[in-house]
């Protein structure tokens, strides 16, 4: 019998893939034949999923569908959608991954046999890189034996953030944005200058108890920072689950979070996350527009150019244009939405067909306004 590794080597080798030696980066997957824009490689249901904290209660744990919605039993803390998904068979598989989680998790890493060792070594050297290559042309990533890339964890965070995150896989990356830093790391975890007219960011004066601006040199009271961080914790801790009065809280942190971090922060940027699910879940889709499009700056600076999440925020930008018949701003968005997610996910899926439907009707809209005399008088600002 094959060992795993002759087995994980035919796996690969039916799916155009080989495990190679990257000098500088350890061992990786390469292409062995030519892929296409948006082809599936490998795929795979996840071993457990669970709804995040704004939705817990509001959707069902298994299908996250959010009507017809009914508990277990009457005290059981579990939301299902169905009576198909309540009965025990149905979480048989969910179990067994469950279990076979457990037994390699980092939990138990002092207490765990050889195999288990081995089988936990085996997953954490999956992990790749924290950036995509970019010194390859795109056309260039799709040839043979071109670098297959992959993120494991959040690449929108600062270099501390990514490398803590990478060390639970024991990976430590090497890549230019992790070695050289850069002024983003500044940015995104930074104070805002006190001055309004000022973008710049604060920086620690040596033997000062103060921030001090790296443009124009105002000086900021470490006390004032740490009061008004104590306050946002505090309303964090407090933020209910409830849509209605989560709402109120997350706009209040929001508020205190422009008064001490820079527009780019990074802890400013998931608040407005956080507010666009809730006001999209409330239906509120000319409050959910505006912290949409508040979010896709931060994404430029933080994401590679054709980088997934730009294209599906601008998509998401795009349909609550089109909800709020702004539609010279809807085709605007559906366009760049289609510029990056034809390169990221091709053009033959189901998805990338239904974005290209609204971008030719959002087109012919606005060429019929145009014809007729009609134009953003008409519209949501």
């Amino acid at each position: 019998m094959a060992n795993w590794a002759e087995q994980l080597q035919g796996e690969l080798a039916g799916r155009g893939l080989a495990v190679a030696s990257i000098p500088g980066k350890g061992r990786g997957l390469v292409a062995s034949r030519t892929f296409f824009q948006g082809e599936v490689i490998i795929s795979q249901e996840p071993y457990a999923s669970t709804p995040n904290k704004i939705l817990v209660g509001s959707s069902c744990d298994h299908c996250f569908a959010s009507s017809n919605l009914r508990k277990c039993s009457p005290h059981a803390s579990v939301v299902m959608h169905g009576r198909s998904f309540s009965s025990y068979r149905a979480f048989d598989d969910d179990m067994f991954f469950i279990s076979l989680w457990n037994a390699v998790s980092a939990e138990n890493i002092s207490e765990v046999d050889k195999d288990q060792l081995v089988l936990y070594a085996q997953m954490a050297n999956l992990v790749d890189l924290i950036l995509p290559s970019l010194e390859l042309d795109l056309k260039e990533i799709a040839h043979t034996f071109s670098k297959v890339s992959i993120s494991y964890i959040e690449t929108a965070a600062v270099t501390k953030k990514r490398q803590s995150d990478l060390k639970q896989y024991f990976f430590t990356c090497t890549c230019p944005r992790c070695v050289k830093g850069s002024e983003d790391n500044a940015l995104l975890e930074s104070y805002r200058c006190k001055n309004e007219a000022c973008d710049g960011f604060l920086l620690p004066e040596s033997g000062e108890k103060a921030y001090t601006c790296q443009k124009c040199s105002i000086s900021r009271d470490e006390e004032e920072v740490k009061k008004t961080t104590r306050e946002i914790v505090l309303l964090s801790d407090k933020a209910s689950s409830l849509l209605s009065s989560g709402s109120s809280i997350y706009k209040t942190i929001e508020q205190l979070e422009q008064k001490l971090y820079h527009a780019f922060s990074i802890t400013l940027l998931h608040t407005r996350e956080t507010l666009l699910k809730i006001y999209m879940e409330l239906q509120d889709w000319q409050t959910a527009l505006r912290y949409c499009r508040s979010t896709i700056p931060v994404y430029e600076r933080v994401y590679p150019p054709f980088h997934p999440m730009i294209g599906l925020q601008f998509y998401t930008c795009g349909k609550l244009e089109w909800l709020l018949e702004c539609t010279e701003d809807a085709l605007k968005s559906l366009t760049r939405a289609a510029d990056i997610l034809r390169i990221t996910h091709g053009t033959k899926s189901q998805f990338m067909k239904e974005l290209f439907g609204k971008l030719e009707e959002a087109r012919a809209e606005v060429s019929f306004r145009l014809s007729s005399g009609r134009g953003h008088g008409e519209q949501f600002s």
